[in-house]
């Protein structure tokens, strides 16, 4: 294992316009070092650490200067067979909902709480939602030495990033490289993955705000089947009047919206699939300005 070793690939990173676009496919740091071993590089977590603490400024993307915007929504959703020019990407979508063998399906059964589940018809205003908050969160911010995949209390689904040990891996990779390509050609701008989530029937994503990201971003949802014995919806609470506005959803869904870090301005909000169908949704950073790029006779939904 060597930092020198990963130093070398993150340079070969910016000089290699092939690596630039898996890199930008890439969520997570598993990922990372399995894209360095493809390329002949053999470094593990601690040199990657090591190495990339120089490379932060270096390498981090390029985005458009924001421009002004006073959007008339939170939250904005588009039927992805209405919008045109994104056929390719709606052919190429079905690519990337993958069901890894290696997710252990019989522990992420067990793991389901009804008590976390029902969390979600707590609003983020009640004065009850802070304390079970804090109590729910502290498998994630204090995991114990026997935490696994579905310790997480408020994660209750697959980050399909984490699995880069199954036979489809190196397709599913090169399947959201070419989603970046396609993605970045419709937009006329950099695009990069934010994440790739898999929701098996009964998944949950409790409230959350992703305030430590803040942006635009851009989230294709998809299921495998039109209905599946249940609902599945996105729920947020309105940063200004506190309202809690539910949205059931359908396949191939366009849904964007923004991150806030500002208190007053935080984007609560959950998901559920309460269902007998698959669900994947996969996130994409994009800038500020996305509405401009975007067509505007495609109307929101």
């Amino acid at each position: 294992m060597s930092i020198q070793t990963c130093t070398t690939f993150l340079h070969e990173i910016l000089s290699s316009t092939e690596l630039r676009q898996q890199m930008k496919a890439v969520t997570d740091t598993r990922e990372i070092i399995e894209l360095g071993r493809k390329y002949g590089y053999i470094f593990d977590m601690q040199d990657l650490i090591a190495a990339s603490s120089s490379f932060n400024q270096e390498s981090a993307p390029h985005q458009p200067p924001p421009t002004e915007q006073k959007p008339a929504f939170y939250h904005y959703e588009y039927d992805m067979e209405q919008i045109r020019g994104f056929e390719e990407i709606v052919k190429e979508l079905e690519n990337l909902k993958i069901k890894p063998p290696t997710v252990d399906m019989e522990r992420y059964e067990q793991s389901f709480r009804t008590d976390d589940f029902q969390f979600l018809s707590l609003s983020p205003a009640d004065p009850a939602f802070e304390g079970r908050y804090k109590e729910i969160m502290q498998a994630h911010w204090e995991p114990s030495a026997e935490a696994h995949e579905f310790s997480r209390r408020d994660f209750h689904l697959v980050n399909l990033d984490q699995h880069i040990n199954h036979p489809g891996y190196e397709a599913y990779l090169e399947a959201k490289t070419r989603m970046i390509s396609l993605l970045e050609a419709f937009f006329g701008c950099e695009i990069r993955f934010s994440g790739s989530m898999w929701y098996p029937p009964f998944a949950y994503r409790l409230w959350h705000t992703n305030e430590s990201q803040a942006g635009w971003r851009m989230y294709l949802i998809d299921f495998d089947t039109p209905s599946g014995g249940g609902r599945s919806f996105f729920r947020y609470m309105n940063p200004e009047n506190k309202e809690i506005v539910t949205l059931e959803e359908r396949p191939k869904i366009a849904r964007f919206f923004k991150i806030e870090q500002a208190k007053e301005k935080l984007f609560w909000h959950c998901i559920a699939n309460a269902s007998m169908r698959n669900r994947w949704s996969f996130g994409f950073i994009v800038p500020d300005n996305w509405l401009e790029r975007f067509p505007q006779q495609d109307n929101p939904i």
